[in-house]
């Protein structure tokens, strides 16, 4: 969580995991996107025919999203730290 000898927090854990979940969530909304680009309907096809989960989808948007809410939260509390250090050292 500390770099070095340093006494500055280590922004990097929190920021490759909001990158991580950035890059999660582009990969969901591509594979829904590119079973809407199909032209067929879920009718014609049935939703299993096309290898569609809604649900599952929905779980991983809401993983996705309560990942990168827990590393804006670190890098908040991080920046927090940091501020206060400056600030008792300055």
């Amino acid at each position: 969580m500390w770099e070095g000898n340093e006494m500055m927090p280590n922004f990097s854990v929190p920021l490759n995991g909001f990158q991580q979940a950035s890059s999660d969530l582009d990969k969901i909304a591509h594979r829904i996107a590119s079973h809407e680009q199909t032209g067929r309907s879920n009718e014609e096809t049935g939703a299993a025919a096309l290898g569609l989960d809604p649900a599952a989808d929905l779980t991983l948007l809401a993983q996705v999203e309560n990942t990168a809410e827990a590393n804006l939260r670190v890098l908040s509390a991080q920046d927090d730290l940091a501020k206060s250090m400056l600030d008792f050292f300055a």
